[in-house]
């Protein structure tokens, strides 16, 4: 083939000898026949030798096709050759080629890695030369391929490389003989997968299916399977131990039914009136393949016998054929059956003992609760569950329930009765709510008894005390009430007498500047003395109310409008804020409305100019009875704590010109209406009075009875 630089020389002649000829000919053309031999011979000479330049010419351009054309296949065969290294470099399995001496020729990357060393350390050598004891187990199969045509393959190539030192591997093989195109063998190529996994796999899975047989028969539940596909179950199997619990064999239910259906004998075995149901159960699984579900059904034994059984079947996925596999565990319930109805109707005369107890226990009016020795609360009442908030606070320890009064308060006294075995009482008050306990305790328990018990027993006293402390304050301001209504009438008489000279001075010699001070002087003492007769005789005044049934609201409006001229003249603002939704109250509405319009100029008269009163109204729930809550809040210093516990007391006063009878009328007119009154300081600044009174439930009249109606 010739050479680029020789190809390159011939065009060039042929160029040249072609230009030549061209001239020559152009020559020619101009000669004439006139000339002389010689110039016709080198006319003859150039002709042919443009002939000479054409044909080399046409041999160039087919050299040249000749060339691309061998370019192209080499080409081709390079392609060739990269692709078939690119795969065997990237296949897991791994390929040698070896010559007719065994010797390597070409190895991939995989196969390297498996034998745990480089190709180059492969290439050329003999195969009994790079791993010994590998080489001397493969050279007896190559051999038996290098003559035969027929591939040779093996499953029994058990190896140690230094890629797994100390492990032994198993491959497969298979090798087969390499011929040339004139037929000559040029040697054999080996491929090797590991397929240790797939025998350590094999190996296991014997071993589990071994122990998977042990099991089954060990186990007194049944198993059994199939595939169920249009309402058909094929392929039917069961394990032999369900002679245990139905006896019959398990050849008894395999074989008879065309497809591997069970006999049916299968069908047969479940009782008449569980057939629908258990079937239903099974063919759900169609529905929901993927799930498990469970049935107690009834079975005929082969001796008659009807026994209870559990079925926990569970499916897999649909198949391509619209059908599930099922498997199936059957227990024998038998005795679990027996038991159950046993306890069930022990635990239904159990119940209805317990029940008849608890109402017993829940019918006693007074909270009660009943402890182990330790303190740990085990049963309570309704009545007691109340004071809980409605949390059952059984199992808990009775230290723990602080905030639940009476019973947090309630501790000592069990403490005590641990130390005595015996009873003891206490009284409990709880200042949040107001309400008062006679708490008494008892220890239960035999001599020697594992598990006394101790009782608490709770009676509210509250109303009782009221009751009482209202008697004692009853009493205490009758008879104040009777000397001040004496002392009133008496200073009246003077006081009308002193206050109608007054004027007759005033008449006489009001014209006269000098005594005018002295008589704005008397006519404001007059008028002081006038206004503290009125509230001695309003303080003790005997109680005859006008009792009605009506909200709050109207007094407590009629109570601010009575106070706008003061509160103008303070320059105290008054906000109003009473709900429209307030329950009915019992009231005597005229006293009511001193109370309000006494607590709101108090208010008042206590509060910096530029500042607001706020009077609330709204029902509420406290203690368990339902309250219309007033609140009157101003924007003065507030109480003083000393002065707190003498401000309902007679004559106690810290406002100049005070008569300190104001806060004990309202608290006698609340009292008469079973009212409450309260004092604090807002958390905000200022002095804040509420008022409760108790609201009327909407089946009837069920408050408070007014005092003046009490026997």
């Amino acid at each position: 083939m010739p050479t680029s630089s020789s190809t390159s020389t011939l065009k060039l002649l042929a160029v040249a000898a072609a230009c030549a000829g061209l001239m020559a000919l152009a020559g020619a053309g101009t000669l004439s026949a006139s000339q002389s031999p010689a110039a016709r011979i080198a006319l003859l000479a150039v002709s042919a030798f443009v002939l000479a330049g054409v044909g080399a010419a046409v041999a160039l351009r087919a050299l040249a096709r000749r060339e691309r054309e061998c370019a192209r296949l080499r080409t081709q065969v390079e392609d060739a050759r990269a692709l078939s290294d690119a795969v065997m470099n990237t296949t897991p399995v791994g390929f040698a080629y070896y010559d007719r001496d065994l010797r390597y020729v070409h190895v991939n990357a995989a196969l390297a890695a498996m034998n745990g060393l480089p190709v180059e350390a492969h290439l050329g050598r003999h195969v009994s030369q790079v791993l010994p004891e590998l080489g001397t187990a493969l050279a007896s199969r190559l051999s038996s391929a290098l003559e035969s045509d027929a591939p040779v393959q093996d499953l029994s190539l058990q190896v140690e490389t230094p890629a797994a030192p100390g492990e032994s591997r198993f491959w497969f093989g298979s090798y087969s003989r390499v011929r040339g195109s004139g037929g000559a063998v040029l040697g054999v190529i080996a491929a090797l997968s590991e397929v240790t996994e797939r025998m350590r796999a094999e190996a296991s899975l014997q071993e589990h299916e071994g122990r998977l047989d042990v099991l089954t028969r060990s186990l007194p539940d049944y198993l059994w399977g199939g595939k169920l596909r249009d309402g058909m179950l094929r392929d039917f199997y069961c394990t032999p131990v369900v002679e245990r619990t139905t006896g019959y064999p398990a050849s008894a239910f395999i074989g008879d039914g065309p497809e591997g259906t069970p006999s049916p004998l299968w069908s047969e075995m479940i009782h008449p009136e569980d057939r629908a149901r258990y079937r239903e159960c099974i063919e759900s699984l169609v529905l929901a393949p993927s799930t498990e579900v469970e049935i107690e059904h009834r079975i005929i034994c082969a001796d008659g016998r009807v026994r209870w059984v559990r079925s926990r079947a569970a499916a897999s996925g649909l198949d391509a054929l619209g059908g599930v596999h099922l498997g199936c565990v059957v227990t024998d319930v038998t005795d679990r059956r027996l038991a159950d109805d046993l306890r069930q109707r022990l635990n239904d005369s159990f119940r209805r003992s317990a029940t008849e107890w608890r109402r017993t226990f829940d019918a006693v009016a007074s909270p009660l609760l009943v402890l182990s020795a330790d303190g740990i609360i085990h049963r309570l009442n309704d009545a007691a569950r109340v004071l809980f908030r409605e949390t059952d606070p059984s199992g808990q320890p009775l230290a723990t329930t602080s905030g639940a009064q009476p019973w947090s308060s309630a501790t000592p006294l069990v403490e005590e009765l641990r130390a005595t075995h015996g009873s003891a009482s206490r009284q409990v008050h709880d200042p949040e709510s107001g309400r008062t306990w006679e708490v008494s305790a008892a220890w239960v328990g035999e001599k020697a008894s594992e598990d006394p018990r101790i009782i608490l027993v709770a009676t509210e006293v509250t109303r009782l005390l009221e009751l009482q402390a209202y008697v004692r304050r009853s009493e205490t301001m009758a008879a104040m009430g009777a000397i001040v209504a004496g002392v009133a009438h008496e200073v009246r008489n003077p006081l009308f007498s002193i206050s109608a000279v007054v004027d007759a001075v005033e008449a006489t010699y009001g014209t006269r500047p000098e005594l005018k001070p002295y008589l704005d002087v008397l006519r404001g003492e007059v008028r002081r003395l006038t206004h503290l007769t009125q509230e001695l005789f309003e303080y003790g005044r005997p109680t005859r109310g006008e009792w009605t049934d009506g909200a709050v609201g109207a007094v407590v409006a009629d109570a601010l409008s009575a106070c706008m001229l003061t509160s103008d003249k303070a320059s105290v603002t008054l906000v109003r804020e009473v709900s429209d939704a307030l329950p009915p109250v019992r009231m005597d509405a005229r006293r009511l409305f001193h109370v309000f319009r006494n607590v709101v100029e108090n208010a008042v008269q206590h509060s910096p100019q530029g500042t607001a009163v706020h009077v609330t109204a709204e029902a509420v729930e406290e203690a368990g009875r339902p309250w219309v809550r007033c609140t009157v809040h101003d924007g003065g210093p507030g109480f003083k704590s000393e002065d707190l516990p003498h401000v309902f007391e007679p004559f106690f006063s810290k406002r100049r010109g005070g008569t300190g009878l104001g806060l004990s009328i309202v608290q006698r007119i609340l009292d008469e209406h079973q009212g409450r009154i309260r004092l604090s300081n807002h958390p905000q600044g200022g002095a804040e009075v509420t008022i409760l009174l108790p609201a009327l439930s909407p089946a009837g009249n069920t408050g408070p009875t007014p005092q003046s109606q009490v026997s």
